[in-house]
């Protein structure tokens, strides 16, 4: 499984707008095969700082979906305009909260 966690960050007078980008990108991705997890958050208005949490079975989900021409039309809509501070981990033994 592959987890990405992390922050992007945008000007403060901005953050809304890039909420509202990624936001129009969850009901088609959460439908992907391979999607586990897929949210976006206003971490920090005052920052302009959203959190990011993606889940995906594994890389070849990541990359295809990584691919398709709606996230790069995001994601390179505001390239100029985001810092991203996302990582990405491998993730094996997963388990309840309490195991």
């Amino acid at each position: 499984m592959i987890i990405l966690a992390g922050h992007l960050k945008t000007s403060p007078d901005l953050v809304e707008e890039l909420a509202a980008a990624l936001q129009s990108l969850v009901a088609g991705t959460v439908l992907e095969d391979g999607c586990l997890d897929y949210h976006f958050a206003i971490d920090s208005k005052a920052e302009g700082s959203i959190l990011v949490y993606e889940r995906w079975r594994d890389q070849d989900a990541l990359s295809t979906h990584l691919a398709l021409p709606a996230i790069g039309a995001v994601l390179g809509g505001w390239a100029d305009r985001i810092e991203i501070t996302v990582r990405k981990f491998d993730a094996a033994n997963e388990r309840g909260f309490t195991d």
